[in-house]
């Protein structure tokens, strides 16, 4: 009989197992879409608020570091070009200081050189005019000698 029963059922045909499975498997898709989806979709969406923030932040992040690097080149272009400039005034100051240096060395010494000059013409002057005093006598004694004078000289 039992057969009998299962052959009168047609299993295309639902009943009422089929229904309440049916209505429990709704209940448990509401729930789950009442309570644990907007959590999940929450938690999806803060995720993707901070990946686009992430985004922008790097975006904005790019383009200050690339404005920094440009002030960064440009400052050392222009420090360069100060440094250069700088060198090239130390440069020319330098020369004009050496030569102004060579140049007052060069009057200092002509200075001395003429002074040295005088002192040795006077020295000179004063030794020949010495010499002279004692050479004169000597010279005459010596050619009264030669001459065959008496040695004296009047």
């Amino acid at each position: 009989m039992a057969t009998d029963n299962r052959a009168e059922q047609n299993f295309l045909i639902p009943n009422g197992t089929f229904f309440a499975e049916l209505a429990i498997f709704l209940l448990v898709l509401a729930v789950i879409w009442l309570f644990v989806v907007p959590p999940i979709r929450d938690v999806l969406a803060e995720r993707e608020a901070r990946v686009t923030k992430t985004a922008t932040d790097e975006q904005r992040a790019r383009e200050l570091f690339g404005a920094a690097e440009h002030r960064y080149r440009s400052s050392m272009a222009q420090a360069r070009g100060e440094a250069a400039r700088l060198r090239a005034q130390a440069r020319l100051d330098g020369r004009a200081t050496l030569i102004s240096a060579r140049e007052q060395a060069q009057e200092q010494s002509d200075e001395m050189v003429a002074a040295a000059t005088i002192q040795l013409r006077a020295q000179a002057d004063a030794v020949a005019a010495g010499l002279r005093e004692h050479i004169d006598p000597l010279a005459g004694q010596l050619a009264d000698r030669v001459i065959g004078g008496d040695g004296e000289r009047t």
